[in-house]
């Protein structure tokens, strides 16, 4: 019979094995990996909604058979400049297995061993609502509603065509009067002294003008429009009218923010789906193919190895596994956080108790040196799983990257209270501070040494900001005192 703990700790590897795959099914792309003879190694589940293929049997498949020969031969260029050694952006279009069009934005990021390109990574984001939007946008463009008016300057009364009694709700064709005075032309309230000091201003100079500004339509509904002026001259060269136009750009403006707002939550996706790719790239092979390399002789050589060799490999593949869980869990945190997902549950916590019960619970090689400063207060507001995460965070740095003793403080500050993390070790280069709280950042020759993901401070910073604090990076500038502070505002009494 096996061993009951080799065989659990073999399950394990397996399960981080699965989580790494679940990892990138989820991922809002299609996401995969072709080896410099063109054939793929792994893809994700986004391959079956689009081409209807699952990632077991597009394994070895040469991707001019998964594109087809027109396609294949539109993406030659870009496949021969990733295996090539240059990273390669386009567009392309997509229909799907169910006939559906997708405008596409493909990367194509070559697999650099060296000078030798091993093969190329494979990312194309669905960005259909961004090319929707814009259609939207152009269509509002072209069929805007447009009307025009004539400004008597002797009378101070303005005629409308009949398209600007639509525009503010009116029925051209009622018994109303055309010609109605300037000051009841249905500007918004807030709006009437700057447009009308506009006309004025023509008046007086002659020069043409265009305004932004909002009407209130008959029902009153809140419209944008923007009008253009143009003066006319009399013999005497004064301006005696002054012609102009009206055009309701609500839904063009309203698609525009749209279009915003979709370009930046697809950039967000984008960076996310890059930074989720290298660190694929850089940071989970050596793991992973640890773990598959003992787990394939654990399968195959079980009958030919002793316990000490069987627990030597299951030790090596559970390490790894260990890692690679650490990194899924940190690039999921890192998913959350740009999804906008954070929604922090404070609750009046005691700081000082919540600093010594971090500090005496983490699993980290010695206890860190804990004070609390007399007249700090003891109540804050704060997500207790954010705030623990965001001290662990910190100690867990402060011993990795820097030296022993460490030490973790509590102080006030005007209307907040600091906790500030030390340790003896030589601090952060000035010109690497910049960097800290960025993603994937990495500093300094003792943290690239230690294989560190670079998500631990952002998270921190990320977490922090979502509650309303911010951390900091202290120093005096000598290459001596250092610390990491963590700046929390005090509740309003």
């Amino acid at each position: 019979m096996g061993d009951p703990t080799l065989d659990t700790h073999v399950d394990r590897g397996r399960d981080e094995l699965r989580l790494v795959r679940r990892l990138l099914d989820q991922l809002p792309a299609l996401v995969a990996y072709w080896d410099a003879d063109g054939r793929n190694v792994v893809a994700n589940h986004a391959y079956v909604d689009y081409y209807g293929m699952d990632p077991a049997d597009l394994r070895g498949m040469h991707i001019s058979d998964l594109l087809g020969d027109e396609l294949y031969a539109r993406n030659l260029p870009y496949i021969s400049g990733a295996l090539a050694g240059r990273e390669q952006i386009f567009d392309r279009t997509l229909v799907d297995r169910h006939g559906i069009t997708h405008y596409m934005q493909g990367s194509y990021v070559p697999d650099m061993a060296g000078d030798v390109v091993r093969g190329f990574f494979a990312l194309l984001t669905d960005v259909t609502p961004r090319v929707e939007a814009q259609r939207a946008m152009d269509q509002a463009e072209s069929i805007a509603r447009l009307g025009s008016w004539e400004l008597d300057v002797s009378t101070d009364r303005v005629t409308w065509s009949r398209n600007l009694y639509e525009i503010v709700g009116l029925d051209p064709d009622d018994d109303a009067p055309r010609t109605l005075p300037v000051r009841i032309v249905h500007i918004h309230p807030d709006d009437e002294d700057r447009v009308l000091a506009t006309v004025e201003r023509a008046v007086e100079t002659g020069l043409s003008y265009a305004c932004h500004y909002r009407i209130l339509t008959v029902g009153g509904h809140e419209r944008e429009v923007v009008s253009t002026g143009r003066p006319v001259r009399g013999h005497d060269g004064r301006v005696t009218r002054i012609n102009g136009t009206m055009q309701d750009v609500t839904e063009a403006n309203a698609a525009a923010r749209h279009l915003a707002q979709v370009n930046d939550e697809l950039r967000r996706a984008s960076e996310l789906n890059a930074d989720v790719l290298a660190m694929l790239g850089h940071d989970v092979r050596t793991p992973l193919t640890v773990v598959l390399a003992n787990l394939e002789d654990l399968e195959h050589g079980w009958a030919t190895l002793d316990d000490d060799q069987r627990r030597h490999r299951v030790s090596r593949a559970r390490a790894a596994s260990e890692r690679l869980a650490a990194l899924v869990e940190r690039i999921l945190s890192l998913a959350a956080i740009d999804g906008s997902t954070i929604a922090p549950v404070r609750e009046d916590l005691d700081l000082a108790a919540e600093v010594a019960e971090v500090a005496s619970e983490s699993a980290l090689p010695g206890h860190p040196v804990v004070e609390v400063v007399p007249d700090a207060p003891s109540t804050i507001s704060f997500d207790r799983v954010h705030l623990r995460q965001v001290l662990t965070n910190l100690l867990t740095n402060a011993y990795r990257y820097g030296e022993e003793p460490v030490g973790i403080s509590v102080s006030r500050e005007a209307d907040r209270v600091e906790v500030a993390v030390t340790d003896s070790g030589p601090g952060v280069a000035p010109d690497e501070v910049g960097s800290l709280f960025t993603r994937f950042a990495r500093t300094g020759l003792r943290q690239l040494a230690a294989g560190g993901t670079g998500l631990g401070l952002y998270l921190a910073a990320q977490l922090a900001e979502a509650n309303g604090a911010t951390l900091t990076y202290r120093t005096d500038g000598t290459g001596g005192a250092h610390a990491f502070v963590l700046s929390i505002p005090l509740p309003v009494t």
